[in-house]
């Protein structure tokens, strides 16, 4: 298999004459996707409410700005959520993205809840994949003519680590296609944990959870297996599935084709090293970062841009010598998604850096 271009920036040779933001316009040129005339879907994470290491709103304003300057009609979109947080429905998600800094006035183009009101905008695409034979993109990215995919690299708790994949074959997907995605991740309850204390119940938005003599109990049936119900028990009573994490990686992989299919070599992919959080940032705080800033990358394939961005994560670690690498953040090897997206025909996990 051919290698793949990635194109690499590196935090280090920041500085006033070589800006973040004229870094981000160097990478830009690399990924020339956007016609003149297109509409283009900026595809961002705005970072949940209290979360603050998303990925900053000056430098999606200078993507707007750049594809504007290709002759571009630029929009920036996410989608709605599964869990029980302040993007869980599309009046939720506007309202967070603009509390972080991501409005009309800011931007100089709209936010788009890409999933609608309630989540359940999308379009069907048959992916023929192992595991999924179908998936659900949201609409408003179905429908664009092209995407500038921007990405925060950080750990994740059920994928290891979150980038360009992770934001194709969750980020872009509807309630229903994430809903699948997390399938394997319905849990049980550990009873002689459980002390009825209803928490989890208020934590799912699904009504998932109930009481029955004294004790949490799951309908699986409702459950849409996100997990947000583990953290909020104190007694580690709720007890994902065994192996739930190499299976929701491996949906994950295939499910990222999907916007593939639907914008065939319409695609450029930015990845953005900096504030490497432990967690992802639909978490309502950021943690510490495991370490220290990297750079930014950009290129046409979204398999090896992932893959580059966890070889250079892993060198900055073994570098300061705070982990032996980013699998060491959950204990969950990042590559089984990346592999499974290569399978499916996403991308490469060969790549040649050009820095």
């Amino acid at each position: 298999m051919s290698q793949s271009k990635v194109f690499f920036r590196s935090a280090a040779e920041i500085g006033p004459a070589n800006t973040q933001i004229d870094q981000i316009k160097e990478l830009f040129l690399k990924i020339p996707v956007v016609e003149k005339g297109d509409l283009v879907a900026i595809k961002i994470h705005p970072g949940e409410y209290g979360n603050t290491t998303y990925v900053r709103p000056v430098i999606v304003r200078t993507v707007v700005d750049m594809v504007k300057e290709a002759g571009g009609i630029p929009f920036i979109t996410d989608t709605t959520v599964l869990y029980g947080g302040k993007r869980f429905n599309g009046a939720d998600l506007l309202w967070t993205a603009a509390v972080n800094g991501f409005t009309d006035g800011s931007m100089n183009a709209p936010f788009i809840s890409a999933d609608g009101l309630l989540g359940d905008d999308s379009v069907v695409v048959p992916i023929g994949g192992e595991f999924v034979e179908n998936i659900t993109v949201a609409s408003a990215i179905a429908k664009a003519d092209a995407m500038i995919m921007i990405s925060h690299c950080k750990g994740h708790p059920a994928s290891g680590f979150g980038g360009a994949v992770k934001n194709l074959g969750m980020g872009c997907l509807d309630k229903e296609g994430k809903a699948k995605v997390h399938a394997p991740g319905k849990p049980d309850i550990d009873m002689e944990n459980c002390i009825g204390c209803r928490k989890c119940i208020k934590t799912c938005p699904w009504n998932a959870i109930s009481l029955e003599n004294g004790k949490a109990n799951i309908d699986k049936s409702l459950c849409k297996g996100e997990l947000s119900c583990i953290d909020s028990c104190k007694f580690q009573a709720i007890v994902p599935p065994e192996n739930s994490t190499t299976e929701m990686q491996i949906l994950l992989g295939e499910a990222s084709i999907g916007p593939i299919k639907l914008l065939p070599g319409k695609i450029g992919y930015i990845n953005w090293m900096f504030d490497l959080t432990p967690g992802c940032d639909c978490f309502n705080f950021s943690a510490p970062s495991f370490a220290g800033n990297v750079g930014m990358l950009a290129s046409m394939d979204p398999v090896a841009i992932d893959k580059a961005s966890l070889d250079l994560i892993n060198k900055k670690i073994a570098e300061e010598g705070c982990l032996h690498s980013i699998t060491d953040v959950w204990g969950i090897d990042p590559t089984i998604h990346l592999e499974y997206a290569a399978k499916m025909g996403a991308g490469s996990m060969k790549y040649s850096l050009d820095s």
